[in-house]
């Protein structure tokens, strides 16, 4: 689904380009869940945003090659980019009411990528956020629908996210911390949720944290990121029982 060989990315600062992912090399499934760690600052957000082509400003890719269902990535134009997130390739970042918008109702956030992806009229747009609101559990689907986000509490941000993310049932799903703010009972719900998209859609996903906890639990298999580098990447069981780079230890 995702193979990503020999990525280099680097940020401008003023003249100089400085290395912030080096050689890095990753392989996903269908249906596979895939974490990758490290500490702040590894270069795991990196990772994500070149997968999305969205480094922004001062962010190059340097070397390598990303492909997705077969297609390159990197030698796709803007518009080819476009029409691949959301439909085919989402990403849930870490801090849920900093990517929803404030001005707009819940309901309407989502609405608004379901009739751009699936192309269904305002009715059926209406219909379908409210059964993948019902799907990632929000208690009251049309209570949340009409609320800004600043009415709902961060768990159900967060959810509101996940849903808005399987809005047009991607192939590849990618989360960026996204339980890092949560209580641990609201946590534990969303990484049941999880499981379910995965073993009904087999959709593929990219789990970015630092939690060992969550990855011994949800993941199949591990890649660790250290200073910018791949140093470990194994079956989660094997590097749980027998991890062998000292930083991994």
């Amino acid at each position: 689904m995702l193979k990503i060989k020999n990525l280099s990315v680097a940020y401008q600062h003023e003249d100089t380009l400085l290395p912030a992912v080096r050689d890095f090399s990753l392989e996903i499934s269908i249906g596979q869940t895939y974490g990758l760690v490290g500490e702040s600052g590894s270069g795991k957000s990196t990772v994500a945003l070149a997968v999305m082509g969205y480094l922004g400003q001062g962010g190059q890719i340097i070397s390598g090659n990303i492909e997705f269902d077969g297609r390159d990535l990197l030698t796709l134009s803007a518009s080819e980019i476009g029409q691949i997130w959301g439909r085919d390739i989402t990403l849930v970042p870490q801090d849920p009411l900093s990517s929803l918008n404030p001005s707009m109702r819940i309901g309407e956030q989502i609405a608004e990528g379901v009739r751009h992806h699936l192309k269904l009229s305002a009715a059926e747009s209406k219909d379908r956020t409210l059964s993948l609101l019902n799907r990632v559990r929000v208690p009251d689907p049309r209570r949340v629908a009409r609320s800004y986000p600043h009415e709902i509490s961060g768990g159900m941000q967060q959810r509101v996210l996940i849903a808005m993310a399987l809005s047009a049932e991607p192939k590849l799903i990618i989360l960026d911390e996204p339980t890092t703010s949560l209580d641990v009972t609201t946590q534990a719900a969303v990484l049941d949720l999880l499981r379910e998209l995965v073993s009904e859609q087999q959709t593929a996903i990219l789990y970015i944290t630092h939690n060992l906890g969550v990855v011994a639990g949800l993941c199949d298999k591990v890649a660790v990121l250290y200073a910018g580098e791949l140093v470990e990447d194994a079956p989660t069981r094997s590097l749980f029982r027998q991890p062998l780079h000292p930083y991994t230890q």
